[in-house]
């Protein structure tokens, strides 16, 4: 059977981090040079936090942002009473979690087991893999609006991908890349065009056939192209995109051994699997019920935590062995957990200094002017710069939907269509 030879199924390549970390900080930088370039104002909000079309007005008696908020925003940015805060703490609990459960499942030897099931059982149709799991990834994207959930199976798809004798970016384009592009498509997704068409009064997933081609075609898109780089680099490995830094990284695993059936580790792998069947059943049922969408995110962590440490006990790991694994997992991803703390730091560094409503009035009142085609582009612009400070579809819906609107009436837009494609 496989076997992992060193140990280090999640590692962060420390160059990547420092790069990452530096591109974070000059959007940090960047963010509070703002807050003194522009002038501080804001629009007037009714009940639901939606702004008022025509009610912005400059304000310069608000209070702004200080020196240490902005020296101490990575941090600040943890604050109860800051803006999405409860967004960032959930990140950060999957990203422990995500380190500490799939290092006790590597050292348990459940994961690589796992790994060189799904190998075998795909040995000689092992394209299925890219078509089936592209299109569970987009499905689980756009029907129920996943995406952070799942993170923690990419290790598995790329090592998966290394034992077909792929690379990293073939794991990567059926995981996390189709799950970009289903959330995008959004065929059916209630938390970000359900509550759009809510908002602007328009039936309930009307237009639903137009994005149902756009789901096909990104699919198909998806497919090309990460099939035809699978072809090419199982001709020729060294054509690889990352085929030096893959090379090091296989060297982890012994993919060469027949696979032997493990009693304890397949009751292990099936409690592992059913609970994440659990976590999509979660996900579906936020759809019908609304409320559980708010704790889908903490939901994931709990199932995460008790999938792993259970398949780790089934196989024997268990006392002070599992949380020294549990800990070096934790540790492992760490400075992961950092870089997401500085990056929140951009939204609570524009937000605290008042000049997120004048960022968004400046927007609206370059796009009022311009012609329909080149507006609706523009409009596209803006959501994809709020896309910086506010991560959450839902939370972008209910602040900037209602001006979306206004502005697709200004043009001349079916204000529908706006909605369905800016959502």
């Amino acid at each position: 059977m496989s076997e992992i030879k060193d140990g280090k199924i999640l590692q962060i390549n420390k160059k990547a981090i420092i790069v990452a970390v530096v591109i974070v900080l000059i959007l940090v930088v960047g963010s509070y040079v703002l807050t003194f370039a522009l002038p501080k104002g804001e629009y007037l909000r009714d009940d639901s936090g939606s702004i008022i079309q025509g009610t912005y007005a400059e304000n310069p008696d608000l209070d702004g942002i200080k020196w240490w908020q902005f020296a101490l925003s990575p941090i600040m940015i943890l604050s109860p009473s800051a803006e999405g805060s409860s967004v960032v703490y959930a990140i950060i609990a999957l990203l422990l979690v995500i380190g500490a459960v799939f290092t006790a499942l590597e050292k348990s030897g459940i994961l690589i087991y796992m790994i060189n099931s799904i190998a075998h059982r795909f040995k000689d149709k092992k394209y299925y893999i890219i078509f089936i799991l592209s299109f569970a990834f987009m499905f689980l994207g756009s029907a129920v609006g996943m995406f952070e959930e799942l993170i923690p199976l990419v290790p598995i798809v790329v090592i998966l991908c290394y034992a077909m004798g792929w690379d990293a970016l073939v794991g990567l384009g059926i995981s996390i890349l189709a799950g970009a592009l289903g959330f995008a498509a959004g065929v059916v997704n209630p938390f970000s065009i359900g509550i759009a068409q809510q908002i602007g009064g328009i039936p309930m997933f009307s237009g639903i056939g137009l994005r149902i081609i756009t789901f096909v075609l990104l699919y198909a898109a998806l497919i090309l192209f990460v099939y035809s780089y699978a072809k090419k680099i199982d001709k020729c490995p060294k054509k690889s995109v990352v085929y030096k830094e893959d090379k090091q990284r296989k060297l982890c695993f012994d993919f060469t051994s027949e696979f032997q059936y493990d009693r304890k580790k397949s009751q292990a792998l099936i409690w592992f699997a059913a609970w994440m069947i659990v976590i999509v059943v979660c996900a579906i049922a936020s759809i019908f019920w609304h409320p559980l969408a708010n704790y889908i995110m903490y939901i994931t962590v709990v199932i995460y935590v008790i999938s792993g440490i259970g398949a780790c006990i089934i196989c024997g790991v268990k006392g002070k062995k599992l949380m020294k694994n549990l800990l070096k997992g934790m540790l492992t991803l760490l400075p992961a957990v950092i870089m997401i703390m500085i990056a929140g730091g951009v939204r609570y560094i524009i937000s605290e200094g008042d000049v997120m409503d004048t960022i968004l009035y400046k927007f609206v009142s370059i796009i009022e002017n311009q012609p329909s085609m080149i507006a609706i582009l523009m409009i596209y612009v803006v959501i994809i710069v709020f896309e910086i400070f506010i991560p959450s579809s839902s939370a972008k819906v209910f602040l900037i939907m209602p001006l979306i609107f206004d502005m697709c009436s200004i043009i001349n837009a079916k204000s529908g269509r706006c909605s369905e494609n800016c959502a």
